[in-house]
């Protein structure tokens, strides 16, 4: 055995270290590269379960009251502001309202979102009221 044998023979160790380093890279990139894909199929896959959650709210309000109830509602104390006699009675719900629990207003929020196919404006809402709590 010639010190080329010797030399060559550690090169091919070095070769297959390499080789094996580069082969358990590339599967843990395809193994990345699934979780990703996985994951966007999963993110699809919601967005299509809340439009479609959003599209049949829409449909059954076409026989419903609520979005109606909802807008009457809502405009009373628009609608009241602009009224000389009432406009004190207006500022004061507010203020009783501003000390509503947060579980209130986010009921409240979902009901609404949830009546007029808005549920991502509900979870955007959500979303918002954790981070500055």
């Amino acid at each position: 055995m010639g010190i080329l044998d010797i030399i060559t023979g550690g090169f091919g160790i070095i070769k297959g270290i390499i080789d094996n380093k580069k082969a358990r890279q590339e599967k843990q990139q395809e193994i990345d590269l699934r979780k990703i894909e996985k994951q966007g199929e999963l993110d699809i896959a919601n967005q299509q379960a809340t439009t479609d959650y959003d599209i049949q709210a829409l449909k059954q309000s076409e026989r419903s009251w609520k979005d109606e109830y909802l807008t009457i509602l809502l405009s009373l104390p628009v609608i009241g502001s602009f009224i000389p006699g009432v406009q004190d009675s207006v500022v004061l719900g507010w203020d009783y309202l501003a000390k509503a629990p947060v579980w209130f207003q986010v009921a409240f929020i979902g009901v609404i979102a949830a009546t007029f196919g808005l549920r991502w404006l509900f979870g955007n809402v959500r979303g918002k009221e954790v981070q500055s709590a």
